[in-house]
């Protein structure tokens, strides 16, 4: 029987050359701005990110740089197969959380468990396929989540959270991550056993696996276990955080005639900012808030009737509906501006923007959408804390083959 996910000879930053992390990881490929990228490039030569993403489309430059570090032993393998305990602690809003995961290799060929939850686009496939095809290795791990609790995670938390780390250290954001190695082959066994055969949501990484796909149909028979990708594995714990993404849009509309078109169908009454959050916490209609003029507005579907032209897998997506009965009502100028954060929502509106603050999406409704085939639409989810790059890789050749 074809197991969900197995151990893996990871390929890791030489702890002898580099004892700590910090100056090392990045943020994923597809998070990273500009400016962060020349940020962390600049932190040291050896910062993943100069390996991760290609400066004017210049692969070779990458891959030389990719080898040669694997030839002077700045990245080095494993020399035993693993599962990885991670743990990170972090904040959102002043609280304090914590999340754990496993990451392994996890089977991408076995029909029904591993649903994605929106469309790819061409251009970061093509990008993570040159990647794939020169290197020769999953560089991240995707980010697969199991829609429901397992007592799994507490269980290795609780046996291992008393001995040394394999790795610990602070990323970007100051977030506490610590990772355990899992060798013993009974340990290993017990926790695959867990894992056989659940239903997983693809939170990050779908360019990535849908390429990672398509390698494997071409080069099975070159490489062990190309059915498999790296993957990062949490469950539906306290600390799995689906943030918000606010839309900042220019209209085209006078506020005055933007008001006008939104009342007829919605009950709109300015509000302070903490009593939206409120509003927004409790209500179960489709409901959303407006920032406009330095002003907070609560606003929610009056006319359910509008709600008979959308399918019924959609009518609890925030997303879907702003999109198809709000933004629809007027016409746009330029690209829309999407952030998770208040504070950008107050810094980049002004005067001629208006802001569309959402509800975070429930794990629930992400899988509920996912398993029946749909999508979501781009930029309803943020999964937070992110996996930093450059913890863990995982190569189809080793040593012998550079």
């Amino acid at each position: 029987m074809q197991q969900t996910i197995i151990p893996f000879e990871a390929t890791h930053y030489n702890p002898k050359l580099f004892p700590k992390l910090p100056d090392l990881i990045c943020p994923p490929y597809d998070v990273i701005t500009k400016e962060q990228l020349k940020y962390f490039q600049n932190k040291s030569l050896y910062n993943f990110s100069n390996i991760l993403l290609a400066a004017n489309s210049n692969y070779k430059t990458l891959v030389r740089r990719f080898f040669k570090w694997l030839k002077d032993k700045i990245l080095i393998d494993d020399d035993e197969k693993s599962l990885y305990f991670y743990l990170q602690h972090f904040k959102y809003d002043n609280k304090k959380y914590q999340r754990l995961g496993i990451i392994s290799l996890l089977c991408m060929d076995k029909k029904g468990l591993i649903f994605p939850h929106e469309n790819t686009l061409a251009k970061p496939k093509k990008d993570r396929k040159k990647i794939i095809e020169n290197m020769k290795a999953n560089l991240t791990p995707i980010f697969v989540v199991i829609p429901r609790r397992l007592n799994i995670f507490f269980e290795i938390y609780n046996s291992l959270k008393n001995k040394p780390p394999f790795l610990k250290f602070k990323d970007f954001e100051n977030n506490d991550n610590l990772v355990w190695k899992i060798s013993d082959e009974k340990s290993i066994n017990k926790i695959c056993r867990v894992f056989q055969n659940k239903k997983l949501i693809i939170a990050d990484g779908h360019h990535r696996f849908e390429v990672a796909y398509e390698y494997y149909l071409k080069h099975k028979n070159d490489f062990s276990k190309l059915n498999y990708i790296l993957a990062y594995i949490t469950d539906a714990q306290e600390g799995l955080m689906v943030l918000p993404t606010h839309r900042i849009v220019s209209v085209l509309d006078t506020e005055e005639v933007f008001f006008k078109k939104l009342s007829d169908n919605f009950d709109i009454k300015n509000v302070s900012e903490t009593k939206l959050e409120q509003l927004l916490s409790k209500k179960k209609n489709f409901c959303f808030g407006i920032y406009a003029s330095k002003k907070f507005y609560f606003s929610e579907l009056r006319n359910k009737s509008k709600l008979n032209v959308i399918e019924n897998i959609y009518r609890e997506l925030d997303t879907y509906l702003l999109n198809h009965l709000v933004l629809a009502l007027f016409k746009i100028n330029g690209d829309i501006i999407y952030t998770h954060s208040m504070k950008e929502v107050r810094q980049l509106t002004g005067s001629k923007r208006v802001a569309f603050i959402l509800r975070p999406i429930s794990v629930k409704n992400i899988f509920k959408i996912a398993s029946c085939g749909y999508t979501l639409p781009q930029k309803s989810t943020y999964f937070y804390p992110k996996i930093p790059s450059g913890i863990l890789l995982r190569r189809f050749i080793k040593d012998e083959n550079i």
